[in-house]
């Protein structure tokens, strides 16, 4: 018994070290920070967690709302493909009853083609004869459309390209204009200031060649007028015509069954 008690006492005697040991270091590492530092640092790491989590969830939601907008706009896109179907065939059917007469509306496709074809050749005889007014434009223009039509039918496309050549036809007899273009003269090419009053006339007039002149349809050529007579009268008419006035009377030759200079 008395030996189990020594042996007892001895191994007491073994731990009241370590024990010591231990908690003086555990004392030391308290006294230095290192147990609080510790933890602070296990805190800062579970704030950086969050902080990314909050990151990841908004970058998240950023995209939800860019996948949101994306599925709207493709929407609105929809909308707005079939609204422009419906207007394109709305066109279509309007170009169609300014273009044919009621009584073409039920023609066919090929003889739709065949009445356009035959309208640009009338077209294209009459500006060959017509005054020089941006002449090649309205040339090519046609002859573009006349190609076209040579190697398909009629479509909605080309319908409208021969309606806007109508419409500007039909707007150059309505427009005054004035510009600068080279004409020729006597086999001579000279620098001039032109201006039309719609197809009533077509004019030209060179100040420092002290020249004037008038567009002769029937003989496709420019005339001479008497420069000291019609001067004044055509600047008159420009100005007119740049600064959009109104309410003047202004004497012009004009050109009437091949007679020139008929006021």
């Amino acid at each position: 018994m008395l030996a189990s008690n020594q042996l007892t006492h001895q191994m007491y005697s073994c731990l009241r070290i370590p024990l010591f040991i231990i908690l003086y270091i555990y004392f030391s590492l308290l006294e230095t920070g290192y147990v609080y530092s510790s933890e602070s640092n296990l805190a800062s790491i579970h704030r950086m967690q969050d902080i990314r989590i909050k990151d990841r969830e908004s970058s998240n939601q950023e995209i939800l709302n860019k996948i949101n907008n994306y599925e709207k706009l493709s929407r609105e896109l929809k909308n707005k493909r079939e609204t422009r179907k419906q207007l394109e065939a709305e066109k279509f059917r309007l170009l169609e009853a300014l273009i044919f007469e009621q009584d073409s509306m039920e023609a066919t496709l090929a003889q739709r083609t065949n009445i356009v074809r035959k309208c640009l050749d009338i077209i294209y005889k009459f500006i060959e004869k017509d005054y020089p007014v941006k002449k090649f434009e309205r040339l090519k223009t046609i002859n573009n459309l006349q190609s076209e039509l040579k190697k398909s039918s009629l479509s909605p496309s080309l319908m409208e390209e021969f309606y806007n050549i109508l419409h500007n036809e039909i707007a150059l007899s309505q427009e005054d204009q004035v510009r600068t273009e080279v004409i020729t003269i006597f086999n001579d090419d000279i620098e001039v200031l032109t201006f039309n009053i719609g197809r009533i006339g077509y004019y030209f007039i060179n100040e420092d060649r002290k020249l004037a002149g008038i567009f002769s349809p029937n003989l496709q050529e420019w005339k001479l007028v008497d420069f000291e007579i019609y001067a004044d009268n055509f600047k008159e008419a420009i100005d007119t015509i740049e600064n959009k006035l109104s309410g003047r009377y202004i004497i012009l030759p004009v050109e009437v069954s091949s007679k020139a200079n008929v006021e």
